[in-house]
């Protein structure tokens, strides 16, 4: 080891630590597994090898980043799916998360787990963060009234202070995209790790946010939800191949993509509302009287005239198909003149 070389790995040490490039860079399993598998992300220059050799080094990282819990035994320096599985959070999800009973099935709802926040010592900015870079925890607030719990909104102790576990998050992102938010949830909260019970809630994920750059989940808040309460239901446009001018080129430009609906009990919760597309026109205004809503499901009261909702507007090239039926509308038009 050269002189120089020696200071010149001191000089980015000390740079490294005073710009804190730790935390925007270490992935979730890197931080908990202890120092991420290329050290050169946490120092230019910095190897595994240097590590190892240099007990100096060694107690310099442990002293200064002591998040990393820097072993000078670690001989692999890629996280596995092995060591993945193996971890406490990842065990934990196997044991905490509750199968889905054939009567939520019926219903049409999944099931999520999470666990209170204390107000104390994970409530803030910093706390927050460390949640999320070290323990894989999602915080958010749930929310709103519940008749069958006897819980009103109106009082301060219906927020509670919740954190849900990410892979449960992104596995239900990677399945229905940000469509999640229009779904009803099973979530039971527990008050720590050593519960057994917890206590369940049906709710609605709502004002779910992301990083503006990193583009990564950050916060997941929590609606409560009881038959009766309003629900936004996705749009999903059927038989476009029965309409000429959506057959030729033609979409629809959207102006609603949800409607907000209303869902008696008992009545599974449908996962969309379709909108019927056979004989849609160009430049046809497609309303509410083209939703096909099914038994139990109706529009919410809050819809104030339900005949004038609007869906969007068929728009398109003017191609063959839309001049003839152009022509064929002005024929008749021409003719009712007469």
């Amino acid at each position: 080891n050269h002189p120089s070389s020696r200071l010149t790995m001191a000089f980015r040490l000390a740079v490294a630590l005073r710009k804190q490039l730790v935390s925007p860079r270490i992935s979730y399993s890197a931080r908990y597994f202890g120092l991420a598998n290329d050290p050169s992300k946490i120092v230019q220059g910095l190897k595994a090898e240097d590590i190892a050799a240099d007990p100096v080094l060694q107690a310099y990282l442990k002293a200064n980043f002591p998040d990393e819990n820097v072993d000078s035994n670690l001989d692999a320096q890629t996280v596995t799916d092995e060591e993945e599985d193996a971890s406490p959070w990842a065990l934990e999800k196997l044991s905490k998360e509750k199968p889905i009973t054939k009567e939520l099935e019926d219903m049409n709802i999944r099931t999520l787990f999470g666990y209170n926040r204390s107000l104390e010592w994970e409530e803030g900015t910093r706390q927050c963060k460390r949640l999320r870079l070290h323990k894989k925890l999602i915080p958010g607030i749930l929310y709103g009234s519940d008749p069958n719990l006897g819980i009103r909104s109106v009082d301060e102790s219906s927020k509670i202070l919740v954190k849900t576990p990410w892979h449960l998050l992104q596995r239900e992102l990677n399945r229905y995209n940000r469509y999640m938010m229009n779904r009803v949830y099973e979530l039971t909260v527990y008050q720590d790790r050593e519960d057994e019970e917890g206590t369940v809630h049906q709710v609605i994920p709502s004002d779910l946010k992301w990083h503006p750059v990193k583009q990564r989940l950050y916060c997941a808040n929590y609606l409560r939800y009881f038959p009766g309460r309003p629900i936004k239901l996705p749009i999903v446009y059927i038989n476009e191949e029965e309409s000429r001018a959506m057959k030729a080129g033609g979409f629809i430009a959207p102006v609603a993509r949800v409607v907000e609906c209303n869902i008696e009990e008992g009545v599974p919760i449908p996962e969309h509302i379709e909108l019927e597309c056979t004989g849609l026109r160009l430049k046809e205004v497609v309303r509410m009287d083209r939703l096909i809503f099914p038994d139990g499901v109706k529009p919410s009261p809050r819809i104030k005239n339900p005949d004038m909702f609007l869906v969007g507007t068929v728009f398109g090239r003017r191609t063959l198909v839309g001049d003839e039926d152009h022509n064929e509308t002005g024929e008749d038009e021409s003719e009712a003149d007469k």
